[in-house]
Formats: C-alpha cells, sequence, structure tokens
C-alpha cells in the first residue's frame, strides 16, 4: 500500500516532472553503475545535488549527479547496486534510449570550503557525492577519498580513491593533515558516528555529514 507520502511525491511528479534519457550505462564494478543521461533542461549545477527519479509505481529515489556537461546537458549518476532493492533493481535493468521522469536537481548542501584539503570518507553508495565535491573544488585544493569497499578501481571519473576496511580508517586518517581541512562523511549512517568520532578524537573540527541508509 502506498503511504501519504509515496502518494504526495508522485502527486509533484505529475505536475514538475520531466523526462531523462539514457545514453548508455556501464558496470565499473559487479555492484557499481555509471549512468550516462540526457536531461531535457539545462541545470545550474553545483556539488552534491541530487535528481528524484521514479524507479517503480510510485517509487523514487535520490540519486547524485556525479558529474554535468552544460553543452550536451549530459549527466552521469554512480548507483550502487550490491543490495536487492527497487532503485538496484531498476539501475540495473537501465539500458540505452530508454526514458524515465525525474524531478531536480535538489540538495547541495555539501560544496567544497576553502580549506586547504578535503577528505571524504564513506562507503560505496557515497561515490557520487564524493566525485561531484572533487569536480567541483579548486584544482589547488588537496582531495583524499576513502571508501570502505573491496574492489574499486584506483580512480572513477578521474577522481582518486583509496580503499580500505573499517578497521583500517583511524590509521588512514592519522595520516593526513587535520588542521585546514573541511572531512566530508557519506553513505551508511553508523559508519558516519564512528567516523565523525574518530576524527574529533584526533582533533578534526570541519566536518560535514550526509547519512543515507542503515
Amino acid at each position: 500500500m502506498s503511504t501519504f507520502k509515496e502518494k504526495a511525491t508522485a502527486f509533484l511528479m505529475s505536475r514538475i516532472g520531466k523526462t531523462a534519457y539514457v545514453i548508455n550505462t556501464t558496470a565499473i564494478t559487479d555492484s557499481l553503475l555509471q549512468i550516462t543521461l540526457h536531461l531535457p533542461e539545462a541545470i545550474n549545477w553545483r556539488s552534491c545535488q541530487h535528481l528524484k527519479c521514479e524507479v517503480g509505481k510510485q517509487a523514487y529515489r535520490d540519486y547524485t549527479i556525479a558529474s554535468w556537461d552544460q553543452a550536451t546537458q549530459t549527466a552521469v549518476l554512480l548507483i550502487h547496486t550490491s543490495h536487492e532493492g527497487t532503485g538496484s533493481n531498476w539501475a540495473k535493468q537501465l539500458q540505452p534510449e530508454q526514458s524515465f521522469f525525474y524531478a531536480g536537481p535538489g540538495g547541495g548542501f555539501h560544496q567544497p570550503t576553502a580549506a586547504d584539503n578535503l577528505v571524504c570518507i564513506g562507503d560505496a553508495s557515497a561515490i557520487g557525492h564524493f566525485v561531484s565535491l572533487y569536480k567541483c573544488r579548486h584544482p589547488q585544493q588537496q582531495f583524499h577519498a576513502m571508501i570502505i569497499d573491496k574492489h574499486l578501481p584506483s580512480t572513477i571519473l578521474d577522481m582518486p580513491i583509496h580503499t580500505g576496511t573499517s578497521e583500517q580508517l583511524t590509521n588512514w586518517v592519522r595520516h593526513l593533515p587535520v588542521q585546514e581541512t573541511t572531512f566530508y562523511l557519506a553513505g551508511n549512517i553508523p559508519l558516519l558516528v564512528k567516523t565523525r568520532k574518530t576524527i574529533k578524537d584526533l582533533g578534526g573540527k570541519q566536518i560535514k555529514s550526509a547519512g543515507f541508509w542503515e
């Protein structure tokens, strides 16, 4: 049975929804998809904005725009699909020339600060979030990303990536500069809580968090 929120969202989508067209899909790993879309309208893109995508009947999921090409009105989504769910199953069946309804972009609360160092920590569900920060940073800023995952390439959409386990995280953070650093945490909420405490214990003060799932 649809909830009131789902019905309200469906009504809103019927009024403001637009149609996105799939250009191509690429499997970066067995559980990470890169989906390239053409949007019918140009957007004023900034980091960490998301599209609300219709993934089923009265079912919607928010996916971060990892990168945006203004000239071609092309957006890239990075969707983690390791779990069974409406959004994951929808993403896995997308094919070139398919279309779907979306609204947005919305969000965009996390922006690159003027700190010398930007450090991103999270699980694979946060990769699109972090890539958007990487794309929007100042070229002279140092950028570090740690993803709690074992099977990722060393770069995704040009963003360099360190991978490891949650047990290795503390040691990795310990070797990073803490002063003049903004930390961005995203993804699994228990991981965010634990990591936030670790960073504070090490003297970090500029910490921005976005929990996606538990």
